[in-house]
C-alpha cells in the first residue's frame, strides 16, 4: 500500500430517459505505484469511465476509490496535483506554444523554472526547434510529443492516458508508445492507460480486459 490506487466494489452507470445504462458492476482493483497498467476492451464497456474514476475526475456512482501516495492517503484534489494526463485529442492550449503547453502546469505550481524545465523536456522529446510553434502548426504526433512532455514535466506519481495513439499511423504511434513506456520507467510513474492498441498493451505489466461481464486480468 506503499502508491497505489485502490478500487473498492466500484459500480458506475448513466441514467437516461430510456433507463439506466450500467457500465460495470462491484469492481475490485488496485493499480500499483511504479508500474505500467492497460485496460482494453470493446468500445461502450467505460473503459474511459473507469480511467476517470481512477484519476478522480469523477466519483463511483456506488463503493470507494481510494489514493495513497508513499504511504499517505490523497485527496482527489492532491491526487490530481500529482498526476499527469495524456489524451486522444492531444488538449494543448492553441494559444500557447509547444514550450507553454509544458510549462504550464510547472508555472500553476509556482515553479520558477518552470521554462527551463519546460524546455529540458522538449528537447527530450525531440522537438526544441518547435519550442515557438503553436499547435495549429504542429502534426499530430508532435501535438502528442508536447502532450506527453507536459505529462511527466511536473514529476508525477500518476500518469493517465486515454487512448494516446488513437488519432495517429502505427509509425507516430510506435514512436509515441516508446516515449511513454520509456518515460514512465526513468520517472518511476505508474501509467494508467486505456487502449485499443495490442502493441500497446502488450508494453505494459500488467492488462486488464473490461467487458459487459466485468473486469479480469490477462496473462
Amino acid at each position: 500500500m506503499n502508491t497505489q490506487i485502490g478500487l473498492h466494489g466500484v459500480s458506475h452507470f448513466f441514467d437516461t430517459p430510456h433507463g439506466r445504462i450500467s457500465l460495470f458492476n462491484d469492481v475490485d482493483l488496485v493499480f500499483e505505484g511504479g508500474k505500467t497498467h492497460a485496460i482494453v476492451g470493446p468500445s461502450g464497456v467505460g473503459k474511459s469511465s473507469l480511467l476517470s474514476l481512477a484519476a478522480g475526475l469523477e466519483p463511483p456512482r456506488k463503493g470507494e476509490v481510494t489514493f495513497v501516495l508513499k504511504g499517505r492517503e490523497l485527496t482527489t484534489t492532491q491526487l490530481r496535483r500529482n498526476s499527469g494526463f495524456v489524451f486522444q485529442q492531444f488538449h494543448l492550449l492553441p494559444e500557447l506554444d509547444a514550450l507553454g503547453n509544458i510549462a504550464l502546469p510547472l508555472k500553476l505550481e509556482g515553479d520558477r523554472q518552470a521554462l527551463a524545465k519546460a524546455s529540458d523536456w522538449l528537447e527530450r522529446v525531440n522537438l526544441r526547434e518547435r519550442a515557438g510553434h503553436k499547435p495549429s502548426h504542429m502534426s499530430g504526433g508532435e501535438q502528442q510529443r508536447v502532450a506527453i512532455a507536459r505529462a511527466f514535466a511536473t514529476d508525477p506519481a500518476f500518469v493517465f492516458a486515454d487512448e494516446p495513439t488513437g488519432n495517429l499511423d502505427a509509425a507516430t504511434s510506435s514512436s509515441i508508445i516508446d516515449l511513454m513506456f520509456g518515460f514512465a520507467e526513468e520517472t518511476g510513474a505508474a501509467l494508467i492507460v486505456v487502449t485499443h492498441s495490442d502493441a500497446l498493451a502488450r508494453r505494459a505489466h500488467n492488462r486488464l480486459a473490461l467487458s459487459p461481464s466485468g473486469i479480469e486480468a490477462i496473462a
